[in-house]
């Protein structure tokens, strides 16, 4: 648009309304044509324009405007007989530009939508120096404003901006910039959600008109993400154990997302509880420690079993099991554990504590003794346990002296009336421990022969095996009548060796325990007549030989040896030449 001053923007011009002799009308070719006042001789007259002398002498005088921005018109105007009517000069504007609207919301630039998601101020800068009138709406409603550089309030009511700009030039536009409220969707998950399910129906309150996109994050980090425009609800694919969450991003305006409430915990690994006892025997009181891995646990217990009663405990690090005296008590303790996925988890372990002293009975000649009895004989005793892992312990006292023998040693020493006293002493593996007394009196019958073998290794080997008779007399007192005894010969085993040259042959009839050659086994053969046999080769200088022989009695013989390599002197052939003839001469 072009503007040139005191012009009317009308076809035509009232000269009479004017106090000027010339004035113009700018058309739209970008040329301005020239009126001047009947007064005005243009023969006489000069208007020189950007520098140039325009042409007076045409009945319509036109200027071209070519310049963007000001440029001078300069007149002088004189009537016909040469006065000077008017001199001075008028100011054209040469205005093609359309006015700049620029709409900003906290120096965002905004072009034809403004995504609103609360109440926002939008900062209008119109780039006009010329203007001359501006007009903003907001739904239609006019808003006063002033200069060029103003705000404008706008709610998420609000449908649409408009603002239009008119320069003294007549160049005029019109913005308008659509609102668009931001309407984030909901989910109906409002609470943390547990499964052991890898998959999981994410709904909506309702359906999701607006293009948004589902980000899930799982344990904080970006996984995948799910189109959620023109529908109700997401198919969420659970596929990593951990916590989900959940964020809805605009498609077209990402910077608006939202946090969505709700957080979905996915895990298909179990608890895990672990019953763990000190001992699972024992005769004292048994610790059992808990060992538990179950971060999400929902429920969880204890149960102990005994004697059919069962009691149930919350669950703790450790706990006692106590043992009770003279009892042998059997513990089943159950652990289970349950959590918020859904999973379950047990274990047991079965604990016994045996405080009961082990059960042991005495008898003779296959009668139990109670207490206190008789015996007119040696006694056959009998002792019985009655746990076969029980060992027991005896000790004898004659007439409450403590006789370190046998049985039948000391019913050698017996007269009448004398008491016997046993005691046993009966450990079970735990040493659980029963101690019992029996008391037996002598009271020999007469005329009653009593026999009693023994039987002692000599120095020399031998074995001497006494038997001895005993019968009581008139006066009831046991006497030896017949004292018998046998002489038992008992060799031990014979070790044959035998070493020629370097190499040592070792044999035995009976049976080699084991050969030992610088402290290591070597291994034992058979010969041909079938005997135990062992052939060693003098490898090294000095070598110590051990060999230890069993018969089959478990007599034992023993031999160290400590050979010392004979050194191998190699002749020459002259060396033995010489060596035959001496030998000859010899001869």
């Amino acid at each position: 648009m072009m503007w040139m001053q005191d012009v009317e923007y009308t076809d035509f011009i009232y000269w009479q309304e004017t106090e000027t002799f010339i004035n113009g009308v700018a058309s739209t070719s970008g040329s301005v044509e020239l009126f001047f006042h009947e007064k005005v001789d243009r023969d006489s007259s000069l208007v020189i324009y950007d520098g140039k002398e325009v042409d007076l002498t045409q009945e319509h005088t036109f200027i071209d405007i070519q310049k963007e921005g000001i440029t001078q018109l300069v007149y002088i105007l004189k009537d016909v007989d040469g006065y000077a009517l008017q001199e001075g000069e008028k100011t054209i504007l040469l205005d093609t530009t359309m006015p700049d609207i620029i709409l900003k919301v906290k120096n965002q630039t905004l072009l034809d939508t403004l995504p609103l998601e609360k109440d926002e101020i939008v900062h209008v800068q119109i780039l006009e120096e010329n203007m001359e009138e501006i007009h903003v709406y907001v739904d239609d409603k006019e808003v006063e404003v002033e200069g060029l550089e103003f705000d404008v309030s706008v709610h998420k009511e609000n449908r649409e901006l408009k603002i239009i700009c008119k320069d003294i030039a007549g160049n005029e536009v019109e913005r308008r910039m659509a609102i668009l409220p931001i309407v984030y969707p909901e989910s109906t998950l409002h609470k943390t959600i547990y499964t052991k399910e890898n998959h999981f129906e994410l709904k909506l309150n309702s359906m999701c008109t607006q293009p948004y996109r589902l980000h899930v994050y799982c344990d904080s980090k970006y996984y995948y993400s799910l189109d959620l425009e023109n529908t109700d609800h997401a198919l969420l694919d659970l596929s990593k154990n951990g916590q989900y969450t959940f964020v809805v991003e605009h498609k077209e305006y990402p910077q608006f997302k939202k946090k969505l409430d709700g957080t979905v915990f996915y895990s298909n690994i179990k608890p895990v509880i672990s019953l763990q006892a000190s001992t699972q025997l024992s005769n004292k009181d048994v610790a059992v420690n808990v060992t538990m891995d179950a971060p999400y646990m929902e429920s969880g217990y204890i149960e102990i079993e005994l004697n059919g009663e069962t009691r149930r405990y919350p669950i703790s690090q450790t706990f006692i099991l106590s043992a009770m005296d003279n009892q042998d008590l059997i513990y089943n303790v159950h652990a289970y554990v349950k959590d918020a996925f859904g999973h379950e988890t047990r274990d047991e372990v079965r604990v016994r504590i045996d405080r009961k002293a082990p059960v042991s009975n005495l008898y003779i000649d296959n009668e139990p003794v109670q207490n206190r009895m008789e015996i007119k004989k040696i006694p056959n005793i009998n002792y019985v346990l009655g746990d076969l892992d029980a060992s027991m312990r005896v000790e004898y006292y004659l007439n409450d002296e403590r006789m370190n023998m046998d049985v039948e040693k000391i019913f050698n020493r017996m007269k009448k009336d004398d008491v016997l006293k046993v005691i046993t002493f009966t450990t079970d593996a735990l040493f659980n421990l029963e101690k019992k007394q029996y008391e037996f009196v002598f009271v020999p019958e007469k005329e009653v022969e009593m026999v009693s073998k023994s039987e002692q290794k000599m120095e020399t080997d031998e074995i001497v095996e006494f038997e001895r008779i005993w019968i009581v007399n008139d006066h009831n007192e046991v006497v030896l009548k017949e004292n018998k005894q046998r002489v038992q010969k008992a060799s031990k085993p014979v070790i044959h060796y035998t070493r020629k040259k370097n190499k040592v042959q070792i044999w035995v009839k009976e049976k080699l325990d084991y050969v030992l050659v610088n402290g290591k086994k070597v291994h034992i053969d058979k010969d041909v007549m079938g005997h135990d046999f062992v052939e060693i080769s003098l490898k090294k200088r000095k070598t110590k030989i051990e060999v230890k022989a069993i018969n089959d009695v478990n007599e034992s013989a023993i031999l160290k040896k400590e050979e010392v390599r004979n050194k191998i002197v190699r002749m020459s052939f002259v060396q033995k030449f010489w060596m035959k003839i001496r030998c000859l001469f010899k001869l």
